[in-house]
């Protein structure tokens, strides 16, 4: 028991996924940029009533809303269109993510 206790453990194997390194300076520009979000831009400080409510916070859009209940507020990021495809591969086909991938959840449902 002891000699397995000295073996430093694994790594873990994560694939290396190109174009990750977008920051908060990069997810900013590419807000504005974003033709799509305009009307969320146009909604930053207007009451309620007029829309969904949007805020800035660093610089950056983020929506609100409230869940089931009234105290499951939500702040999402509002991502821009160009990184939407990244941010649902983050969240869906990474080691760490909470399912496999469309491919691996038919894989394990079939199984």
């Amino acid at each position: 028991m002891v000699a397995n206790e000295k073996k430093p453990p694994k790594p873990l194997k994560v694939n290396s996924v190109p174009g990750w390194d977008v920051g908060p300076d990069e997810i900013k520009a590419k807000q504005k940029e974003d033709d799509s979000l305009k009307k969320y831009w146009d909604l930053v400080g207007k009451p309620v009533e007029v829309g969904k409510p949007q805020f800035l916070k660093k610089g950056m859009l983020y929506g609100k809303y409230s869940g089931k209940k009234d105290t499951d507020e939500k702040i999402p990021l509002v991502v821009p269109t160009e990184l939407r495809q990244k941010v649902v591969s983050l969240a869906h086909d990474t080691l760490l993510a909470g399912h496999r991938g469309a491919a691996g959840i038919l894989l394990a449902r079939s199984a």
